[in-house]
């Protein structure tokens, strides 16, 4: 009999689900978004994904009912990036030199005029996830960094939580329905 697999939530509101306890997974299940903090946020700030998933992963349902995780988190939320200044000090070693880049986030970059003659107002058309900056040495270094997470196809992950609010023990269920990253 072959293993069923399918992708669910690895992390709500940046906690790993398999970590969570029964109240937690409740209460996480259970959450407006907009009422969460988000780790991965500058200043802590509340989450903006409808669910809090930050991250997808792989489980299989093997023989016995068992679950079991398989393979690695994919990452769904584009601010789980974020996470202790990694990406930013990574990027800014390869591509400008220094660890501690001066970090500019959300940049506006294109402008749309508002149409109105009488107006000179402009509308934002697009932002730059962020800038990073070495000022240190002779000229100034910097570069634009946009970071995307994959997205997923399927069904939709309320699915899961509608299952998740009625978990009577630890571990994570079967997921219920099919989706996978899309790259």
């Amino acid at each position: 009999m072959p293993v069923a697999k399918r992708y669910g939530a690895a992390e709500i509101f940046g906690r790993a689900i398999q970590q969570m306890t029964i109240p937690a997974l409740l209460q996480a299940a259970n959450a407006d978004h907009r009422t969460i903090n988000c780790p991965f946020k500058i200043n802590n700030a509340a989450c903006h994904k409808k669910g809090g998933v930050c991250s997808l992963v792989q489980f299989e349902n093997v023989v016995g009912g068992d679950v079991n995780v398989s393979g690695k988190p994919v990452t769904t939320c584009p601010t789980r990036f974020y996470e202790a200044g990694i990406v930013h000090r990574w990027v800014g070693e390869i591509l400008i030199g220094t660890k501690s880049p001066a970090v500019v986030n959300e940049v506006s970059f294109l402008m749309a005029d508002s149409g109105n003659e009488e107006s000179s107002t402009e509308s934002e058309v697009g932002r730059i996830d962020s800038v990073l900056v070495n000022a240190d040495g002779q000229r100034l270094e910097w570069c634009a960094l946009e970071m995307q997470a994959v997205y997923f196809s399927g069904k939709s992950m309320e699915n899961d939580f509608r299952m998740m609010r009625h978990w009577q023990v630890s571990g994570p269920g079967f997921v219920t329905v099919q989706r996978y990253p899309v790259i």
